[in-house]
């Protein structure tokens, strides 16, 4: 489970990356930046994640929360700065990072067991352990009777199961979320959260969730990133705060103090943003 946080509102520069620090630190990014050309997207990102910590990131669009998991993802290249998982420079993708979009991007033409298995047997594992992999996978997001179908024949929140599933079963340590439960209904969304939030304490992972929705981020998080700045402030986007969310689970979202978390991140979120300090 994530480690416990006994600040309210802290700040997440850090000033000099450490080797005890970067060990401890699943995710790790020290003065991280990214520009398109003359557009500077992100600057200065500096944050550590622990081994086995959930992490929200929240904030209006536009200001860099998509840009940040794609680079810790490996689909891009940061500009500027330090950016490490599991004490290794990123330097594209790779198995240690398993990567769930709200577009479920499974594979149509292969059953739910197919789409499992797709990764353990592209990385060359043995029929027997692939069945047992799927056999397992399948059973922990509850779609056992369901191994022999395809994804049209699923719901969108079955579909979504079977996208966390794959990343799964390749063993990733880290697993990056980018909206995944956002063009899921109420009910279904409500249910995936509370499953999501099992799976994790069952499997020890390492998740940073990208999130528009405040309220699923209390409901998640061990902590939760306030991202701000973007072109609606004419500033690179950057982290404004962080929040630690130190309620016991099962989190009541109408409880006093579930909305006195709301109202915090709610307040960081609009409040006018600092201008990101110059690289370097």
């Amino acid at each position: 489970m994530g480690a416990p946080h006994s600040e309210t509102v802290v700040s997440t520069r850090v000033s000099e990356p450490s080797c005890a620090t970067t060990a401890l630190s699943a995710v790790y990014l020290d003065g991280v930046g990214k520009s398109y050309g003359a557009l500077e997207a992100l600057r200065s990102v500096s944050l550590s994640i622990s081994r086995g910590e959930f992490v929200c990131i929240v904030g209006a669009s536009g200001c860099g929360k998509s840009t940040l998991l794609r680079m810790i993802a490996g689909f891009e290249e940061p500009t500027t700065g330090t950016l490490m998982v599991d004490g290794q420079v990123v330097s594209g993708p790779g198995p240690d990072r398993g990567v769930v979009f709200q577009d479920y991007g499974l594979f149509p033409w292969l059953t739910v067991a197919g789409n499992i298995a797709y990764g353990p047997r592209r990385r060359g594992i043995g029929r027997a352990e692939v069945k047992a992999v799927v056999e397992r996978f399948c059973g922990v997001v509850g779609l056992a009777a369901f191994a022999d179908k395809y994804p049209h024949e699923l719901s969108g929140g079955m579909q979504q199961r079977v996208a966390i599933a794959r990343v799964l079963a390749n063993g990733s340590g880290v697993l990056l979320m980018d909206e995944p439960f956002g063009a899921l209904d109420a009910l279904t969304r409500s249910s995936m959260q509370a499953e999501l939030h099992q799976l994790w304490g069952e499997l020890n992972s390492t998740i940073l969730f990208v999130t528009h929705s405040v309220e699923e981020a209390v409901y998640l998080a061990d902590r939760v990133v306030v991202m701000t700045g973007g072109p609606r402030h004419d500033t690179p986007g950057h982290i404004g705060a962080t929040v630690a969310i130190d309620l016991k689970h099962p989190r009541d979202p109408t409880s006093a103090a579930f909305n006195a978390r709301k109202r915090e991140l709610l307040a960081a979120i609009e409040a006018e943003p600092t201008v990101a300090s110059t690289p370097g």
